[in-house]
């Protein structure tokens, strides 16, 4: 391994040496990424994607996935998403939204590129209980071009928006409304909404174990169970989830 290059354990076995520019002050729009580098990081968050690049309205980003699964299953409504795994190995399962039916998987390996169908809910398991690194190639969503705009936005004291209240009991979170009440694991729990708050809820649908579902409407954001559903501007429901991370254990 070259010795410029810090690299998370589970990637310790690769030889990255990434490449080199020598150009001109006229060659400034020239830009060299290494994946294996990038996204292989020692530092690199999981989950939480970083752009790479763009061409026009399609957005290139670098995902690392976490060595045990995305923490809740993610829908595309904007368009047709395609992932290349660059490194490593993962089990793609797809489902209709909203609902137990579930329409198989997909086992991609290092060199796959494989097709995330527009409205179809996919969630990610990785095989080998390791990271992997991965490029996603996806249709710009507005909301992208505005991140920044909530840094404002303070933690909220209250553990409760609207007739929604959250509660850790043990190692879940409990989501509760006066129709129902949804369980879903804690560490999938913040790892998810840590992920919404990087992205000011940008992510467009996800929907955690339980049937917890954030939906993004680019200025609100609607929050989901199986038996109750409210829309918040989307202030409200990054005020909520950033004091739901800050008292998490």
């Amino acid at each position: 391994m070259s010795q410029h290059v810090d690299l998370h354990a589970d990637f310790a076995h690769l030889d990255v040496m990434p490449g080199e520019l020598h150009l001109t002050a006229r060659s400034g729009g020239v830009a060299l990424v290494n994946l294996l580098a990038f996204g292989g990081a020692a530092d690199r968050r999981t989950h939480v994607p970083a752009q790479v690049g763009a061409l026009g309205d399609v957005v290139l980003w670098e995902s690392t996935g976490a060595a045990d699964a995305l923490p809740f299953w993610n829908t595309n409504h904007a368009g047709d998403v395609y992932l290349l795994l660059v490194h490593g190995e993962v089990r793609i399962d797809f489902k209709q939204p909203e609902t137990d039916v579930v329409h198989g998987y997909c086992l991609a390996r290092t060199g796959d590129l494989v097709t995330l169908p527009r409205g179809v809910a996919h969630r990610t398991f990785s095989t080998s209980g390791r990271r992997r690194i991965s490029l996603e190639i996806v249709p710009r969503n507005p909301g992208w071009q505005r991140l920044g705009e909530h840094a404002d936005v303070q933690p909220s004291s209250s553990p409760a928006l609207g007739e929604f209240s959250f509660a850790t009991e043990g190692d879940e979170v409990v989501v509760s409304t006066p129709a129902d009440a949804v369980r879903t694991p804690g560490h999938f729990f913040g790892r998810g909404v840590g992920a919404l708050v990087a992205y000011e809820l940008h992510l467009d649908h996800n929907e955690f174990e339980g049937g917890f579902v954030v939906h993004d409407h680019g200025t609100s954001a609607t929050l989901k169970t199986p038996g109750h559903r409210e829309t918040f501007p989307s202030r409200d429901v990054l005020a909520l989830f950033k004091g739901l991370l800050e008292r998490s254990p």
